[in-house]
C-alpha cells in the first residue's frame, strides 16, 4: 500500500475540505433541541460538484471516496455519504441518492427518512426505489435521522455484484463513517482541553490527560489507515478488520472523549453528543467489533 495520495487524491481532498469548511456544515442548535441537523445544503453541493462519484474515477477510486466519507463524518452536521460514495458506485443499478441501507433484518434504519432509494443486503443483495410512503419517521437518541421501511411495498431488483464484494464494501463504508465520526468528537475535545483552564492551567496540560488522548489518536490513526487500504485492496479480510478495528476502538474513545468534556459533552448546546452517538450506533452494525473480526479471522486463516 502507499501511504500517499496521488495529485488528483490531494486535489480532491484540498476541494472538498474547501466545501467542509463553508458555514453550512458548522454545528447550530436545531429547533425543538432536536439531535440530528441534515446537511441538506452542504449534500446538494457535494452532489452538483460530482463529489459522490468519486469512486468511479479511474485516478481516484475508493481510496477517494473512504476519505470523503471520513471527512463529511467529521462535520458536526449528518449527511448520507456512505453507500453514495462507496456502494452505490459498485452496482449495476443507477439508484438515485441518498441512499438507505437495511443491514440484515434490521427495522430501525438510517437515513430512511432521507432517502430516495434502498439497498437491502443479505445472501441475496437487493435494491429499490424508496418512495415517501414507504417509510415511517423515527425518533431516536443516536443522532441520525432513522425510519421504519415498508419492504413488503417496494419493487426489489436483485444485485448482479457478488454478494461477498457489496458486503466487503459496505464495511469499509461503515469503517469510514465510524472513524470521522470519532475524529470530529476527538477535535472538539481536544479543542476544550486547550481552552478549558483547571488549576491555573489548560486541562491539556497535564500528563494524564495528554497519555490517552494521545492513545486514542494513535488508535483513530491506524483505524483511518485499515480504512484506506480496505478501499485500496478491496479485500474481503482487510474489510472485515477495519471495520472491526474501528468498531473496537469506539468504546473506549467514546469513554475518554466524555470524560475529558465532563457533563458538557452531553448537552444539545455542544456537537460532541452528535459524533458519539453517531459512532455508538455505527459500533453495532453488521454484528459489532465481535463479527467483524471473527468475519476477518475466518478469512485468514480460510475457515469455511
Amino acid at each position: 500500500m502507499r501511504l500517499a495520495f496521488n495529485d488528483d487524491q490531494q486535489m480532491f481532498n484540498a476541494a472538498l475540505d474547501q466545501m467542509l469548511g463553508a458555514e453550512a456544515s458548522e454545528f447550530r442548535t436545531v429547533a425543538e433541541w432536536g439531535r440530528w441537523d441534515y446537511g441538506t445544503a452542504l449534500d446538494a453541493t457535494l452532489t452538483e460538484n460530482g463529489f459522490f462519484d468519486a469512486a468511479r474515477e479511474e485516478t481516484l477510486g475508493p481510496v477517494a471516496a473512504a476519505e470523503l466519507v471520513m471527512r463529511i463524518a467529521a462535520r458536526p452536521v449528518v449527511v448520507e455519504c456512505a453507500a453514495s460514495a462507496l456502494l452505490l458506485p459498485l452496482l449495476d443499478m443507477d439508484l438515485p441518492r441518498p441512499c438507505a441501507v437495511i443491514d440484515g433484518e434490521a427495522r430501525v434504519v438510517r437515513f430512511a427518512p432521507e432517502a430516495r432509494s434502498v439497498i437491502w443486503l443479505g445472501d441475496r443483495p437487493r435494491a429499490a426505489l424508496l418512495p415517501d410512503s414507504a417509510v415511517t419517521p423515527g425518533e431516536t437518541i443516536f443522532a441520525f435521522p432513522v425510519g421504519a421501511i415498508d419492504t413488503g411495498a417496494l419493487d426489489w431488483r436483485d444485485l448482479a455484484p457478488d454478494p461477498a464484494m457489496v458486503r466487503a464494501r459496505w464495511q469499509v463504508a461503515l469503517a469510514a463513517e465510524l472513524v470521522g465520526a470519532l475524529t470530529g468528537g476527538l477535535e472538539s475535545v481536544l479543542t476544550h482541553v486547550r481552552d478549558r483552564q483547571q488549576f491555573g492551567r489548560p486541562l491539556g496540560s497535564f500528563q494524564a490527560v495528554q497519555h490517552r488522548l494521545a492513545a486514542d489518536a494513535v488508535q483513530l490513526d491506524s483505524a483511518r489507515w485499515m480504512v484506506l487500504r480496505a478501499a485500496q485492496t478491496g479485500g474481503t479480510g482487510d474489510a472485515a478488520l477495519a471495520l472491526g478495528h474501528a468498531q473496537n476502538a469506539a468504546l473506549r474513545m467514546i469513554y475518554d472523549l466524555h470524560q475529558f468534556m465532563g457533563a458538557m459533552g452531553l448537552t444539545l448546546e455542544h456537537p460532541l453528543h452528535r459524533f458519539t452517538y453517531r459512532a455508538k450506533m455505527l459500533r453495532t452494525a453488521l454484528g459489532g467489533p465481535s463479527a467483524a473480526l471473527r468475519a476477518f479471522a475466518d478469512n485468514y486463516w480460510g475457515v469455511s
